[in-house]
């Protein structure tokens, strides 16, 4: 996961107990990062990585899941600075869907499960990151 200002080391132990829905969230998080292709977009824009591959992109988006965990709606809510990385970004998370089994727990009294989720693009660093951010409300 990305931890902003957390320093890694051979373990990173956070208090888990109160996302009550993690499991949900990482089936999501595994779906999702199986879709995203960042560098085949980077290297179609940018061989050498010197316009668009020389520092770290973060998109963030905002989901809208219906109770069936198919995507209703979805927005970029940050950029990384490069549109056709948000897209790349946009493109995974449809691909992935749908997200089956969701916990009632966390659908809302409209039928929806909101929450942000974020794709981070590491320069000089093997493998790819991808953030879920909490669902604002939940314990």
């Amino acid at each position: 996961d990305h931890l902003e200002g957390v320093e890694e080391g051979e373990g990173t132990w956070l208090n888990t107990r109160s996302w009550k829905y993690a499991t949900y969230f990482n089936r999501i998080k595994s779906a999702v990062a199986a879709a995203w292709e960042p560098f085949t977009a980077l290297d179609a824009r940018d061989p050498d990585r010197s316009m668009f591959g020389y520092r770290d992109r973060f998109t963030l988006l905002g989901v809208t899941l219906d109770d069936s965990g198919r995507v209703k709606s979805l927005k970029v809510e940050q950029t990384s600075g490069a549109e056709f990385l948000d897209r790349a970004a946009l493109t995974a998370f449809q691909s992935a869907q749908p997200f089956v089994n969701p916990p009632r727990g966390i659908v809302d009294g409209n039928g929806e499960i909101k929450f942000s989720f974020g794709f981070s693009l590491e320069v000089g660093r093997p493998g790819l990151r991808i953030y879920r951010a909490p669902i604002p409300g939940m314990p």
